[in-house]
């Protein structure tokens, strides 16, 4: 009988790196659909009103119009 010599590569990793190779881009491609305006559009208002209570404007200066008494009409001579 002759001697017969088998040569077999391993094929338990040839597989596998198919595998692989397709899990990677799947989950590359959920990635990028996130990222890139498929996934999450969460839209959020913020509105800040600020409501200070109003304040009074002061008084003028002097309180007269004319220059004369309190409350006149303005200038001239009072009558006696």
């Amino acid at each position: 009988m002759a001697d017969v010599q088998i040569q077999q590569t391993p094929t338990s990793g040839s597989g596998s790196g198919w595998i692989w190779a397709i899990v990677v881009l799947i989950l590359l491609a959920i990635i990028g659909w996130f990222v890139f305006g498929g996934g999450m559009h969460r839209t959020s208002t913020t509105r800040i009103d600020i409501n200070t209570p109003g304040s009074s404007a002061p008084a003028p200066a002097g309180g007269t119009s004319g220059g004369g008494a309190p409350g006149g009409t303005g200038g001239g001579n009072p009558r006696p």
